[in-house]
C-alpha cells in the first residue's frame, strides 16, 4: 500500500547501479551491488513544517495555489466536491495545453532547463546555492 521501489542508472547504462525498495511512510533500503543498506527511515526522522509563501503571494501557477480547492475538501472529508475541483482544474489543463499544441507554443518552465526526451537539470542545482559549485 506505501510500498515504494525504484532503479538508478547511469547514462547509456542498462544495468541499475541502485535499486531502491521500501515504504515510504517507513524505512526505504538501497541496493549496490551486494551490500543493502538504509537510505532513509521516515519513521526517525524529525517532523519539520514546510516554509511555504502565503497563497495570496503565490504565483498563478504554482501547485499549493491551484491545488488549494482539492487540499481543503479532502482535508474536511467531503470527496465530491475535491473531485469536483479536481476535474475543473485537470480539465482547464487540459484546455490550455491543446491551446499551446494548436499554437505551437512551447511550456515555459520556471525551474528547470531542457526537454522531456533530452531530460530535465534544475536550473539552479543545490550545489551553486549552497556556494559550492
Amino acid at each position: 500500500k506505501h510500498r515504494i521501489t525504484g532503479e538508478l542508472f547511469e547514462p547509456s547504462v542498462k544495468k541499475p547501479f541502485m535499486v531502491l525498495d521500501g515504504l515510504w511512510n517507513g524505512a526505504v533500503n538501497a541496493k549496490t551491488g551486494k551490500s543493502t543498506e538504509v537510505l532513509v527511515d521516515t519513521k526517525n526522522m524529525p517532523l519539520i513544517r514546510k516554509l511555504v509563501q502565503d497563497i495570496d503571494d503565490q504565483g498563478s501557477q504554482e501547485s499549493r495555489r491551484l491545488w488549494r480547492h482539492v487540499t481543503d475538501n479532502l482535508t474536511s472529508k467531503d470527496i465530491d466536491a475535491a473531485t469536483a475541483h479536481k476535474f475543473k482544474l485537470e480539465e482547464k489543463q487540459r484546455v490550455e495545453a491543446k491551446e499551446r499544441k494548436e499554437s505551437g507554443t512551447e511550456w515555459e518552465h520556471k525551474l528547470f532547463s531542457g526537454t522531456i526526451s533530452d531530460g530535465f537539470v534544475y536550473k539552479t542545482p543545490l550545489e551553486s546555492r549552497l556556494g559550492l559549485s
